[in-house]
């Protein structure tokens, strides 16, 4: 435990070194992006990506991601990228830096939960954001959970960003929205792939009439998203239920615990990162 706890913590600060040095100061504007927000978007969301991607246009323009000959829209779907990336580790940072390590019995459960898509996480979601971790042959590995918050389509997202590279590498972290929509996580990611269709018809001022029957691409699409993801979907759901034992891990190193979970308080967190292990009821 000590050793995937170091490996995890020093993970997560070169991301945020990384982030801070392709765009100074952007943790500090982003949170006050969030306090301007105040009310006007749901409390489990830390901040609508879009707010992320005005805020690199307002002061990044020149630091975002680019490629060599890329288009005007591979730049486009680059910025949008650095934004999602950066939403993931600051709603991570503004909840206090929490991780969590689920029981090995527990994972093996998780990956047998099934297509069930819970739409309803955003009412039971502990924290803005959790980065979930376990023992990697490098140390360790994990992925960031949280929830967007799509304000012009009134709409929630479960958003997952694996951080599996070899080395912590802000540029080799997908972000897999998914649309808290529907009955499966099949559905749910065949309406995620629609959507992205239709606001990539938008940007380009063209016009798809997308195929979703049976073999489709749309359909193949969806159902690998789907078997790819639906572990992180029954993560996401297991966690925000009442069906966990949380332990902070100090504990176990004979360190009085910080605070019982989930945390009231952020603040009380301070700034290295806290490890959970989420094991079974009782």
């Amino acid at each position: 435990m000590p050793r995937m706890y170091r490996a995890a913590a020093s993970r997560l600060e070169k991301l945020e070194r990384q982030a801070e040095r392709q765009f100074p100061g952007v943790f500090d504007r982003l949170d006050q992006a969030r306090n301007a927000a105040g009310d006007t978007i749901p409390t489990w969301c830390w901040l609508p990506v879009a707010h992320v991607q005005q805020v690199l246009a307002d002061h990044y323009s020149h630091r975002t991601t680019r490629a060599p000959g890329a288009t005007a829209m591979g730049l486009a779907v680059m910025t949008a990228s650095d934004a999602a990336r950066l939403q993931a580790i600051g709603a991570w940072r503004a909840s206090g830096r929490h991780m969590v390590n689920i029981h090995d019995n527990t994972v093996l459960e998780l990956r047998k939960a099934g297509n069930h898509m819970p739409a309803n996480i955003p009412q039971r979601w502990p924290l803005h954001s959790l980065y979930v971790v376990s023992e990697a042959p490098n140390g360790a590995m994990g992925a960031f959970l949280h929830l967007e918050w799509n304000e012009q389509e009134q709409r929630a997202e479960l958003r997952i960003a694996p951080d599996t590279a070899s080395t912590a590498s802000l540029d080799r972290i997908p972000i897999q929205p998914l649309h808290l929509e529907g009955d499966t996580v099949t559905e749910a990611a065949r309406r995620t792939v629609l959507s992205i269709q239709a606001g990539l018809d938008t940007a380009l001022r063209t016009e798809t009439l997308p195929d979703i029957s049976p073999g489709s691409a749309v359909d193949e699409a969806a159902k690998l998203i789907a078997e790819k993801n639906a572990f992180w979907v029954a993560a996401a759901d297991w966690l925000a239920s009442d069906r966990p034992t949380m332990y902070d891990a100090a504990s176990f190193a004979g360190v009085e615990p910080v605070t019982d979970w989930p945390p009231a308080k952020v603040e009380s967190t301070g700034r290295a990162p806290m490890l959970w292990l989420a094991g079974p009821a009782g």
